[in-house]
């Protein structure tokens, strides 16, 4: 690409960056180019502009009450990505995150940079919307860099900087893999705490993802895995949102033995229902995943788990969650989505009662005890 065919490709981006240029970059020096222009233009750009990106660059640092919950913001990149495989390497002074889904693109670079930029509002699929994900990746550390051939871009603040390709692990080098580092310093992140954070998801975290089938994480002595084999079981049809749906079963098996039976269906949206700064596709998932064995709580999850739920089910819809990704919107749409999990649970209840296990009775949700956690409202209806 000539010098003024990449200029204006980088101006297209600053103007819209939701627009695909349509021209790629074809080498290491090419997408060095590209990321000084991208730069240049956000120094250049309008003062105000700036200002409010470093005041929303600020305001994600604490936007979690979970300094890790940018963990859960690249697993949910990953699948976005549309990657089979995710894995954290930590070391002493650095953290590694890679994937093997979809490569970086020029316009990628931009949106990965800036605060409350998001490529996904018109994915109807994608989980992401608020485009802050990796902003909160500031309560660990202040720089961070990128490497997916060809580009090898560090960040600092809203400074993009093109940098040189670093020696990579064998596990995660080549152009297949998409590599996240971020610096540490002392004790701001031990691999203990790494550890125990994703050892309290659990393998069943995953259930609902559609392309994340593996979360690795390893300091070089020890390895965590989550993920989970899958079984198809059975095709049925039952009443979901006042229609006969088609729904699949299927059996999802966790590494400590537990298995899920795993309802999942399309339905189509009603007139008139909206999501929060996010498309709404032609046909919207429903899930439902029972343990076979009793478990005395589940989830509700849009994707990845958002919150608790005091009931022997995990559940799964396009909700509405709020910017932190700590609970769900008090919006209509989400609402209107409980009445569809709902009708899909009551059958899947049965269905389990009636042809897997009588005695299933851990699935029954009773009332709340006196003294129990009060649910937020999504929950509760």
């Amino acid at each position: 690409m000539d010098h003024e065919a990449l200029t204006s490709a980088v101006r297209r981006l600053l103007d819209d960056p939701r627009v695909d240029p349509e021209l790629e970059v074809s080498g290491t020096e090419e997408a060095a180019r590209a990321v000084r222009l991208l730069d240049q233009g956000l120094r250049e750009g309008p003062g105000v502009f700036r200002s409010m990106a470093e005041g929303a660059q600020r305001g994600a640092e604490t936007l979690s009450s979970d300094p890790l919950q940018v963990l859960s913001e690249f697993v949910q990149n990953a699948n976005d990505a549309r990657a089979s495989q995710l894995r954290f390497l930590w070391s002493p002074d650095a953290l590694l995150i890679a994937h093997d889904g979809v490569s970086v693109r020029m316009g990628d670079v931009l949106l990965l940079g800036m605060p409350w930029l998001s490529g996904k509002t018109a994915d109807a699929q994608s989980t992401g919307r608020f485009g802050i994900g990796l902003s909160t990746l500031r309560a660990l550390a202040t720089t961070w860099e990128v490497h997916c051939h060809p580009f090898h871009v560090r960040f600092a603040d809203l400074a993009l900087e093109p940098v040189s390709p670093p020696e990579l692990p064998e596990e995660i080098s080549g152009p297949q893999w998409t590599v996240f580092r971020i610096p540490l310093e002392s004790d701001a992140l031990p691999a203990s705490d790494l550890f125990e954070w994703f050892e309290s998801w659990s393998d069943a975290s995953l259930l609902f993802l559609r392309h994340l089938k593996r979360i690795e994480v390893s300091d070089g002595e020890r390895t965590t895995v989550l993920a989970l084999s899958w079984e198809d079981a059975a095709r049925d049809r039952v009443p979901v949102g006042g229609a006969d749906t088609d729904v699949r079963v299927r059996h999802a098996t966790a590494s400590d033995g537990v298995v899920w039976r795993v309802y999942e269906a399309q339905v189509p949206p009603r007139p008139g229902w909206e999501r929060h700064h996010k498309a709404v596709g032609t046909m919207m998932p429903v899930a439902v995943a029972l343990p076979l064995q009793p478990q005395g709580h589940g989830s509700v999850h849009a994707g990845l788990p958002v919150a608790p739920l005091d009931a022997a089910a995990r559940v799964h819809a396009q909700f509405d969650p709020v910017a932190s990704r700590e609970g769900f919107a008090d919006s209509r749409f989400n609402h209107q989505l409980v009445t569809l999990v709902a009708d899909l649970w009551e059958a899947a209840v049965r269905d389990v009662l009636g042809r897997v296990d009588p005695a299933a009775w851990h699935l029954i949700p009773l009332p709340s005890t006196a003294g129990a956690t009060s649910p937020d409202r999504l929950q509760a209806r």
